[in-house]
């Protein structure tokens, strides 16, 4: 009985949008979506709004904003967004979106006669949405999601910019010409302007033809203004810790697929294959149980593996432990952490290990030493070209086996000590690829977002 009335409920919802009637929607979802607070004080009512849609994926930008106090973000949750959606997109929707026919669906009469009828719906939903919750301008986190691009595309034809802050920025050698021909599927850019993190992208991303030159800024990270200033204050002068102090090593782990979603035999599968047959399966293995190892045989030092999420990765570390007749809850010493501040981490740590990932750029300019392990299926010919950063490892120390991995954290463990030459080249590296080592990224955001917000109001 309760399923036949919840069927009859979501099929008088979704008459009610087909309908055209709006109302009963905008007083739901001005009441679902919440104020991003800042962690002290409130943001006075003055300032620009922004609407964040699909706010979990931004990586702790919308923080940034909130806390600096010069934007009102709020928060259109997840769940609720795709609830919107829900009214109008059909059952085989994940079909069409692995397809990528949603962004040009040609002559496929049913997507176009879908989007037509949602976009009609989220014209008038969010034009009275937006004058109620008096929003500024709407923020997503990739040119790409498809979940994003109505609500992205119907705000800025009402006259509320569409302003992409993306959060995939580090395309290196071969996956450049992936990344190149992905874009230029996607078709021209519905939004107002996009922010990337470093030139490369925005090369890559203009000459895909989806966007022009004066639609796109090149300004670095925000979130990364505050770990710089720690970084500056803390970490320049690599000074030692008393003698007194627990060392620490944090591993900040990789996937199977880690760095080779442009490497076409891997995409789009996931980051954990089901028969662990493809990618870097060696290369985990060999590198987590090393870890494992090491907090066995030093139990006065602290080890930390850091995955991205938890479940099936934490589910595929514990197995290749087991695997190699380890478990991971009886090493005192050995800790999985996945709800854990990065930088934080980095900054408590005494040896980094990373691999391919935007993590190592975090990792560097800390002035601690970053162990790099670079073998096993890293060294096969079929990846050269994927592996990030790998034109800038002497300013790291590489590992070439499990063995000189394990040897290598602890030498760096005993000697830390790293060249002001070599901090300078790890400086260089990371305002090349991420962000500004000034700290002053924020202040390049609030500019190009306040303009755009007061160019649009004056049109």
């Amino acid at each position: 009985m309760l399923i036949i009335v919840n069927l009859s409920i979501k099929i008088l919802i979704k008459g009610i949008a087909k309908l055209g009637i709006v109302w009963p929607f905008v007083l739901t979802y001005s009441r679902i979506i919440k104020v991003a607070k800042p962690i002290d004080g409130e943001v006075p009512l003055n300032k620009p709004t922004i609407l964040a849609i699909n706010p979990h994926r931004f990586r702790g930008d919308l923080a940034v904003l909130s806390n600096s106090k010069q934007f009102r973000v709020l928060l259109l949750p997840y769940k609720w967004q795709m609830r919107l959606l829900a009214l109008f997109w059909p059952s085989n929707i994940s079909e069409i979106k692995r397809s990528m026919n949603y962004f040009i669906p040609g002559d496929n009469k049913d997507v176009v006669k879908m989007q037509k009828k949602l976009r009609s719906f989220l014209k008038k939903f969010l034009k009275s949405l937006y004058l109620r919750l008096k929003v500024d301008c709407v923020v997503g986190s990739a040119v790409h999601y498809i979940r994003d691009y109505d609500i992205g595309k119907v705000s800025n034809e009402i006259g509320v910019p569409y302003i992409i802050l993306q959060n995939e920025n580090i395309f290196l050698n071969k996956s450049r010409s992936f990344y190149h021909k992905f874009y230029s599927d996607l078709g021209k850019f519905v939004g107002s302007h996009i922010i990337v993190q470093n030139d490369l992208t925005k090369d890559i991303i203009v000459k895909s033809g989806i966007v022009t030159p004066d639609k796109i800024s090149t300004l670095g990270s925000i979130r990364m203004d505050e770990y710089v200033e720690k970084v500056k204050s803390n970490n320049t002068s690599n000074k030692r810790k008393n003698s007194n102090h627990r060392k620490k090593v944090t591993l900040f782990s990789i996937s199977y697929g880690h760095s080779l979603v442009s490497f076409t035999e891997y995409f789009p599968k996931e980051h954990f294959p089901e028969n662990r047959d493809s990618g870097f399966v060696k290369l985990f293995e060999h590198v987590h149980t090393s870890i494992a190892r090491l907090a066995m045989t030093n139990k006065d030092i602290d080890f930390v593996i850091k995955p991205k999420w938890g479940g099936k990765w934490i589910d595929e570390i514990k197995y290749v432990l087991s695997k190699n007749n380890i478990e991971a809850e009886k090493i005192d010493n050995l800790f999985i952490i996945v709800d854990t501040n990065v930088h934080d981490l980095i900054l408590g740590s005494d040896v980094l290990c990373a691999f391919s990932s935007s993590i190592v750029l975090e990792s560097i300019i800390s002035g601690k030493p970053v162990v790099v392990p670079f073998f096993d299926e890293a060294v096969e010919p079929q990846y050269k070209g994927y592996i990030q950063f790998e034109d800038s490892f002497h300013l790291m120390d590489i590992a070439h086996s499990p063995e000189e991995f394990e040897k290598l954290i602890i030498e760096k463990l005993n000697n830390p000590e790293i060249s002001e030459e070599c901090i300078k080249g790890r400086y260089d590296l990371f305002e090349k690829y991420l962000s500004s080592m000034n700290g002053d990224t924020f202040d390049k955001y609030a500019r190009v977002i306040n303009k755009i917000i007061k160019d649009r109001q004056r049109v």
